[in-house]
């Protein structure tokens, strides 16, 4: 009689593949974790290390009212520059102040060709002692998420005045400090190329700094 030998097949190791597919995901991610710190490490190096000589966003100044020191740079656009230039014309104090008060809405509110939050040029038009505060508060609240553009690569989408008109202007009384000023009151509505939820009517408070008509007060109504 002859016997027919069966050979018998070894059991497979499912715990040890299962140990290798984990061990090469685990290698697999530790990998990509690498790349991306190093993709950031080079980027983030090289951005700081960029020449400032390459700055290609540079502003200088287009225009100036010598007799309020009051200068327009040249990256506005051109309805404030239009706007700018009605002012020299002007004497008749509550048209200069009804003026003022639209460039002040118009440059606070046109942060599409800001250069980075910190170009506050509308703090010209504001009261002379509280200028700093101003400022101080439009850069940590209305400025704040501005990206800097400085090499005009922005990619955000930021607001531009396109016509600020004249609602009411009205002569008062504006207590500062203890003192109680002459001012004016101005509402003026605002419209913008594109909507993005800024303000659309406002009251902005002037009165006289030195040969100034300055703003002291801005409210959104």
């Amino acid at each position: 009689m002859i016997k027919v030998g069966v050979e018998m097949k070894k059991p497979v190791d499912k715990t040890r593949n299962k140990q290798k597919r984990k061990a090469w995901v685990k290698g697999l991610l530790l990998a990509s974790v690498i790349f991306l710190i190093a993709f950031i490490i080079l980027y983030i190096y090289g951005y700081l290390q960029r020449d400032k000589s390459e700055i290609t966003n540079k502003v200088n100044a287009y225009d100036s009212i010598e007799k309020y020191n009051y200068v327009l740079n040249d990256n506005v656009t051109t309805y404030y520059k239009d706007e700018f230039h009605k002012l020299k014309g002007l004497e008749n104090e509550e048209e200069i102040a009804s003026q003022v008060a639209k460039l002040f809405v118009i440059d606070l509110f046109s942060i599409n060709y800001k250069v980075n939050k910190y170009e506050v040029t509308s703090t010209q038009y504001y009261y002379s002692d509280k200028r700093d505060m101003f400022r101080s508060k439009v850069i940590d609240t209305l400025y704040n998420f501005v990206i800097d553009n400085s090499y005009d690569d922005r990619k955000q989408e930021l607001p531009e005045v396109k016509e600020v008109t004249i609602n009411d202007t009205k002569k008062d009384t504006y207590k500062l400090g203890d003192d109680k000023k002459d001012c004016y009151v101005v509402k003026l509505t605002i419209s913008y190329v594109k909507d993005l939820g800024y303000d659309s009517k406002a009251k902005v408070i002037l009165v006289r700094d030195n040969d100034n008509m300055s703003v002291v007060s801005y409210e959104a109504l």
